[in-house]
């Protein structure tokens, strides 16, 4: 009787042996880069894909939204079954997400910045609220 080897299992072993002696763990370099303390528990994180905002959803039904520095910069309320929440490619969106109800919500996000105007011309009433727009995606 004549035993022949198949190529393809002979060939996985071999690889096999090839590969056990050379696994090994490999050590992990790591520090603390930044801590925000928060007043309630986190239960999901996003951020901006340019990483200047980072918002986390917590256990209080709100977003707090933190900048690169790690200063509180807003917080938006949300329904309390939101379970997730997502930054849009652009982060100019922030997206609810509610695992129970099967629903997605978007919200627009927009920052309401004070520009001290004192002792600067105006046309108009005093108090009119104005919005400056900036269109960065030109082609």
């Amino acid at each position: 009787m004549i035993r022949t080897f198949h190529p393809v299992i002979t060939c996985f072993w071999v690889m096999v042996a090839i590969c056990l002696p050379f696994s090994a763990a490999a050590d992990v370099d790591w520090e603390v880069s930044q801590a925000i303390q928060l007043d309630a528990t986190p239960i999901d994180v996003a951020h901006t894909p340019n990483d200047d905002l980072t918002f986390i959803l917590t256990d209080q039904a709100q977003v707090l939204i933190y900048s690169v520095d790690g200063k509180k910069v807003g917080t938006v309320p949300v329904d309390p079954s939101i379970t997730d929440i997502a930054v849009s490619p652009k982060g100019e969106e922030l997206y609810l997400i509610n695992g129970k109800r099967k629903t997605l919500q978007t919200i627009a996000i927009n920052f309401i910045v004070d520009i001290n105007v004192a002792d600067s011309p105006f046309l108009g009433p005093a108090g009119a609220k104005v919005a400056v727009v900036v269109f960065s995606d030109f082609q």
